[in-house]
């Protein structure tokens, strides 16, 4: 069966490697393509094991795969033409594994997505396939209980897919309380695999606002000590409630990062979402949040230890972190966050 995969743009790398790491060999992956913000393979174990992929926000069974998609009208046809004839027996078959209920008469709904130039809109698109589909006896309905459907053409390519994932895929059961500008679960998880995660660690996150990154590092595998802390309470109430009683050892601070409670040496891995710009003030008060917070934070990191940190103020960082040598830059993968554009740093002490 064809899948794709729909990841933040920047994480596909990350999503390539932890596709193949759990699942490579198994003898049932074949990567195919990796395009911006989606990787397409083939899998042939059941498509229920790849719901706890954390790099992924959906995942889709691919019906049809459509290269060649020109910019003219007769592309729909062609399109529509190829629902029409489609076997969805194994396509039921999988929906059944991930546990969506089918029925003969199907009720189904259709989102379209379209890029680059063409002599069609959206709308058409998603017109094509809604009449398609209503000619095999299906019908529309905007309920959560629909099979849906995606008819996509982004260059050249045209897919036909159906949507496998529910919003737990992305936005995570824990996920009880929010504040504003939470980071999203899967670029958290994504900021954890980069810090190498181990059994010993002993895990810091000093600004962990809603306890994302922390969850992250719980579900990921084990380690020694997690610690979490924040300036803002209502941060902290939020952390509280999302971990409930799970996760243990743990332990949660109020505190202002610029000054931790912690000796030195103390921590394996430092991950942590740094504040943008809009979150604190000017740029003098940023500069010196981040010169005194990275103080703080190679202080208490071990020797060989790993920082993780997430910013949209590369030149801030960049300026910082040359005034602490010791502190080597191995990684810098450019992210989007909230349609803004961010870097993630790994970084290791000497």
């Amino acid at each position: 069966m064809l899948y794709s995969i729909i990841v933040s743009a920047g994480l596909e790398n990350l999503a390539r490697e932890e596709l193949s790491e759990r699942f490579g060999e198994t003898g049932h992956l074949k990567i195919l393509e990796r395009k911006p913000q989606r990787l397409i393979f083939q899998y042939t174990g059941n498509p229920r094991d790849l719901l706890s992929l954390r790099t992924a926000e959906h995942l889709f069974l691919i019906l049809k795969q459509l290269p060649k998609m020109t910019r003219s009208r007769s592309s729909l046809a062609a399109l529509t033409a190829s629902v029409a004839r489609f076997n969805f027996k194994e396509t039921f078959e999988c929906c059944r594994q991930v546990g969506i209920r089918v029925h003969k008469r199907m009720p189904f709904r259709v989102t379209s997505r379209l890029s680059g130039k063409r002599n069609f809109r959206r709308i058409d698109l998603q017109r094509v396939v809604e009449q398609a589909l209503l000619k095999r006896g299906w019908y529309l309905t905007s309920a959560n209980s629909a099979l849906d459907v995606w008819a996509e053409v982004h260059g050249d390519d045209g897919y036909i897919s159906v949507k496998l994932s529910g919003n737990d895929m992305a936005q995570r059961p824990y996920k009880h309380a929010h504040i504003p500008a939470s980071l999203k679960p899967t670029l958290a998880y994504s900021m954890v695999r980069l810090s190498r995660p181990h059994p010993n660690d002993v895990f810091l996150d000093a600004m962990c606002g809603a306890g994302t990154i922390l969850l992250e590092r719980a579900l990921t595998n084990r380690y020694r000590y997690l610690i979490g802390g924040d300036v803002s309470t209502e941060a902290l109430d939020a952390t509280v409630e999302n971990f409930g009683r799970q996760h243990q050892p743990r332990q949660f601070f109020h505190w202002d990062a610029r000054s931790l409670p912690l000796q030195s040496n103390a921590v394996d891995k430092i991950v942590c979402n740094l504040p943008f710009g809009e979150t604190v003030g000017n740029l003098s008060q940023l500069t010196n949040l981040y010169r005194h917070c990275l103080k703080e934070y190679a202080r208490v990191l071990k020797p060989k230890g790993r920082m993780v940190l997430l910013t949209s103020q590369r030149t801030l960082l960049d300026d910082e972190l040359h005034r602490l040598p010791f502190l080597d830059v191995r990684q810098r993968l450019t992210v989007d966050v909230r349609g803004k554009k961010a870097w993630i740093y790994g970084i290791r002490s000497a």
